[in-house]
């Protein structure tokens, strides 16, 4: 697969905005308390994830689908720990 610049840029842009939700779904985790952060808020992250994931898809993007599935599993560990730990 060739990278050329544009897809450099959708890869950096699509790592910072995937990993952007990282810190606070590793405190979800270490203190498996979720009760300060919003259901709806990462229900909404988690299905725009997907649906930017398919988007990528259809358009062929890599750096689409890849980011999104990072943020699709990272919104879907908060929402897990919400929704278990009540």
């Amino acid at each position: 697969m060739q990278i050329d610049a544009i897809e450099m840029l959708g890869l950096v842009a699509g790592f910072i905005g995937a990993f952007a939700f990282a810190p606070q779904a590793l405190k979800v985790v270490r203190e498996r308390d979720a009760s300060g952060v919003s259901t709806a808020t990462y229900v909404m992250v988690l299905v725009g994830a997907l649906l930017w994931g398919a988007y990528g898809y259809l358009r062929e993007a890599p750096s689409i689908m890849l980011w999104n599935a990072v943020a699709a599993a990272l919104a879907a560990l908060v929402v897990s720990v919400k929704l278990l730990r009540r």
